[in-house]
């Protein structure tokens, strides 16, 4: 249970993986993915406020010119587009939860606002996945033919 709850913090795709693997039931799954998410979500939320506090004590923010290169203007179009949503719907499956965290963090001030969109996302994305693997009677342990 615990190995779930760390990938799911730290990689969310591979902490599902694990769970349907170990053949953990539904109920499970979810408990187990969904808290390890968003126990990534807190930390990583919590300790990147405090790493930025720390960081501006020592090194004030300076102006810099910001060079536009075509991925800078994608990134800034998708998170002026879709916001907080965006980056939460794409942090299971594409982002990790650290640099989705972090991402939301840098647009959103609102910490509570961050952890909900985070958990509907989890909530969501595992639900499908659930649905998926059931849907189709996939078994991941059964290796007999």
């Amino acid at each position: 249970m615990l190995t779930v709850m760390i990938w799911s913090a730290v990689k969310y795709i591979v902490g599902i993986s694990f769970a349907i693997g170990f053949g953990f039931n539904p109920i499970e799954i979810m408990l187990l993915t969904i808290g390890g998410g968003m126990l990534g979500v807190l930390v990583y939320l919590y300790l990147w406020t405090l790493i930025l506090k720390i960081y501006y004590r020592f090194f004030p923010k300076k102006p810099k010119p910001i060079k536009f290169k075509l991925l800078t203007r994608k990134l800034v179009l998708f998170i002026r587009r879709y916001e907080v949503w965006g980056i939460a719907f794409l942090t299971p499956l594409l982002l990790t939860p650290p640099l989705g965290t972090i991402l939301a963090a840098s647009i959103e001030p609102n910490k509570w606002r961050i952890k909900l969109i985070m958990l509907l996302s989890f909530s969501f994305w595992t639900i499908i996945i659930l649905a998926l693997k059931y849907l189709f009677q996939i078994e991941i342990g059964n290796t007999s033919v």
